[in-house]
């Protein structure tokens, strides 16, 4: 298992209710491999001619995460990426739908497989205690 280094932070918001921040430490090669199969998901997932109004906005929170990534690719380094539960959700759920295989191979993605259930490995357990601590209202510490 690979360590994504990440904090989880839980303030209130505006009106008092408690939010969640997680905030991860990504390397370079995680960078490019998560881009990759969420690249990849994305093309896979809309090629659709017609697609309804639930998948216009997945695509759009998709498409912001794989932005996000983008402006951080090709940078020397570790990269600090802060985000809400659902944008972790996103990340998430994308990188197991590239793990279950169900697209077309493409170039690339036996390159970038291994690196991507690492981190989908890491991203697993960060969401859960994230979604934990945002329902509780209380962080969990690590185990």
């Amino acid at each position: 298992m690979v360590l994504l280094p990440n904090h989880i932070e839980l303030y209130p918001d505006r009106d008092g209710l408690p939010s969640v921040a997680i905030t991860i430490d990504i390397t370079p090669s995680q960078v490019e491999a998560t881009l990759h199969g969420l690249r990849t998901v994305r093309e896979a997932r809309y090629a659709r001619v017609q697609i309804t109004t639930d998948d216009v906005i997945a695509l759009r929170d998709l498409t912001a995460l794989v932005d996000v990534l983008a402006d951080i690719s090709g940078h020397m380094g570790v990269a600090r990426v802060q985000m809400t539960v659902a944008r972790l959700g996103v990340l998430r759920s994308g990188l197991t739908e590239f793990a279950a295989g169900e697209h077309l191979e493409r170039e690339g993605d036996a390159l970038h497989r291994p690196e991507i259930l690492d981190v989908l490995d890491a991203v697993d357990g960060i969401h859960e205690r994230a979604l934990r601590a945002a329902l509780d209202g209380a962080l969990i510490p690590d185990a």
